[in-house]
């Protein structure tokens, strides 16, 4: 009988060290995929600010372009280019009272 329980917590002890060694495994595997999901995580982050920031300047370039057209259109015809604000001017306000 005294055998019996030794064999009995050898096996209850063997079974505590089995299930000891799965959690930190399954712990250290949790703190891996933790880590590459982070990982990803700031990298997808990275890629979007510098788009972010390609777009911000492509569109700085393309409004200098623009106001630069306008100062060059104003010079030259400055009579079409008064008419052309006026223009977009009712436009912008007819959009304006369509969506009250």
């Amino acid at each position: 009988m005294a055998e019996e329980r030794s064999v009995q917590q050898r096996q209850h002890n063997g079974h505590g060290e089995m299930t000891s060694t799965m959690a930190e495994q399954a712990s250290a595997a949790g703190e891996q995929i933790g880590r590459t999901v982070q990982n990803r995580a700031n990298e997808a982050i990275s890629k979007m600010t510098e788009r972010g920031n390609q777009a911000a300047q492509r569109t700085s370039e393309v409004l200098g372009n623009f106001q630069s057209a306008i100062e060059t259109s104003a010079r030259s015809q400055p009579t079409t280019t008064v008419m052309l604000a006026a223009f977009a001017g009712f436009v912008l306000g007819a959009f304006w009272r369509m969506g009250r």
